[in-house]
């Protein structure tokens, strides 16, 4: 009987602290859930990270702050406009998840994309980020078939499902409308 009446009492508790907007206590990282709206964090083998070659690498730094520092890797060495590849981003400054998003948004809109799935595209990615300190690398690694994973630290983040997704978001540093286009031709090797 206590135990039982113990039980209540904690799901009781639970149920209160989510109603005054508590979070739940951190899932397992052997989540499964595959959906644009919802990260997942199983990867195909493929998207493990891995010790490439460097194409290149570059710092953005904006008037006197630098952001972050960033490697692109391929295993070859060198770059071909598409996967597999890897682009870590050493972050030099604490920086939210929802400026990471922000930031992300305004690339696209200064290359002048859209897609229609973008806003759900950018929800996902601010419940799949967390906010990043001073030293810690965040990872897009992308396959020769376009999927995607996203790793912190090495730890496996998740991944956004959609084809479309890599390409668009890859392309705020690869592709040749990067809206920075010096930190582009370092990358790349050009």
């Amino acid at each position: 009987m206590k135990v039982i009446a113990r039980s209540y009492l904690a799901a009781a508790f639970m149920l209160t602290a989510l109603g005054l907007g508590a979070a739940l206590p951190a899932q397992s990282a052997e989540r499964t859930t595959l959906s644009v709206a919802e990260p997942s964090v199983t990867q195909p083998d493929a998207l493990a990270l891995q010790a490439w070659p460097t194409v290149g690498q570059a710092r953005l730094k904006i008037l006197f702050w630098n952001v972050y520092d960033s490697v692109l890797s391929t295993p070859s060495g060198t770059w071909d406009d598409a996967g597999p590849y890897q682009l870590a981003l050493t972050y030099l400054r604490d920086i939210p998840a929802q400026q990471l998003v922000d930031e992300t948004e305004k690339a696209w809109r200064d290359q002048g994309r859209s897609h229609p799935d973008e806003n759900q595209w950018l929800q996902s990615l601010l419940s799949l980020w967390p906010d990043v300190t001073e030293g810690d690398t965040l990872v897009l690694a992308v396959d020769a078939a376009g999927n995607n994973a996203f790793w912190l630290n090495n730890s496996a983040l998740g991944s956004i499902d959609h084809p479309d997704f890599a390409a668009f978001f890859g392309g705020i540093w690869l592709d040749e409308d990067s809206p920075r286009p010096a930190l582009r031709a370092k990358l790349v090797g050009q």
